[in-house]
């Protein structure tokens, strides 16, 4: 007999930018910079693009330092 954990069926393993978006509460072009930043990775299937949900679990649980600090730093 094969059980399933409750934790790994309320949990989906790759989620869309849309919903990823929707997760962390901001837009989808944001989570295209982040991609292309290599800040939140992603697999491509086919033309879709979808993100880990752990990856993105791990990414908003992060901090974040606001651009302007980002620069500040470098120019010191």
């Amino acid at each position: 007999m094969v059980t399933t954990s409750p934790k790994l069926a309320s949990e989906p393993l790759l989620v869309s930018k849309r919903e990823a978006a929707a997760m962390l509460g901001i837009c989808v072009r944001s989570v295209d910079t982040y991609i292309a930043a290599k800040e939140l990775p992603c697999r491509r299937l086919g033309k879709r693009v979808l993100i880990p949900y752990t990856a993105l679990v791990t990414f908003a649980r992060r901090d974040h330092l606001p651009a302007v600090a980002n620069v500040a730093a470098e120019g010191t």
